[in-house]
């Protein structure tokens, strides 16, 4: 037999879903401004920094909201400490806020952050909608489509970052690499496109 909890359970649970996207927010932003400070004149300063801009706002959207439904004898800021453990977890290495000497493996652990996050706002989204937050549920749809587009602009910067790492040691680089290389992550990403190239391809491999 189910066991229905209480109005006050789901808004605790709630709570708890918000307070972890709160405390990995804070994470990125931390690493991000971390990179920006060692960064220097790059062409992917501008991108950071908006990053940046993007994880200050979400941040005081749900600290706003947090501080408004605080759980009785629990304190804030403590309760936000103790999410940055939950949201990460054994993967907080994945997160690092080390950073490393080389942009795109930096942009590599940014992305992957980014990625974090937006399946974050995905459970935190259902979750919502289906405890009848309506209010908590837009916040984690705009946040969701905030780092979706991050992470989309990562996708395609990634490359350009290897390929100026390449130059900078010495190598010889062909960089006409990069529109192929942006054709097949749009390619990735197209199911559509995808399933008429399988078509394609088991029609080409069939005997004529």
């Amino acid at each position: 037999m189910t066991q229905h909890r209480t109005v006050d359970d789901s808004k605790a649970l709630i709570v708890t879903y918000v307070t972890d996207m709160l405390a990995l927010e804070k994470h990125i932003q931390q690493a991000l401004v971390g990179q920006l400070k060692s960064l220097g004149e790059s062409p992917f300063r501008a991108q950071l920094s908006s990053a940046e801009s993007v994880c200050e706002k979400h941040i005081d959207v749900l600290t706003r909201w947090s501080e408004k439904h605080e759980q009785p004898g629990q304190g804030f800021a403590k309760t936000v400490k103790t999410a940055v453990s939950s949201v990460l977890g054994a993967g907080a290495a994945v997160v690092d806020l080390i950073r490393s000497e080389e942009l795109p493996k930096d942009l590599r652990d940014d992305y992957t952050a980014v990625s974090l996050a937006c399946i974050g706002y995905v459970m935190l989204n259902t979750a919502a909608l289906a405890l009848g937050e309506a209010d908590v549920a837009a916040i984690a749809e705009l946040h969701l489509a905030d780092h979706a587009q991050l992470s989309m602009a990562l996708t395609h910067a990634i490359p350009q970052a290897v390929v100026e790492l390449l130059k900078e040691k010495g190598h010889a680089v062909d960089e006409s690499a990069l529109p192929t290389v942006n054709e097949i992550i749009h390619r990735a990403w197209q199911p559509a496109d995808r399933a008429e190239r399988e078509t394609a391809d088991a029609h080409a491999s069939l005997p004529h």
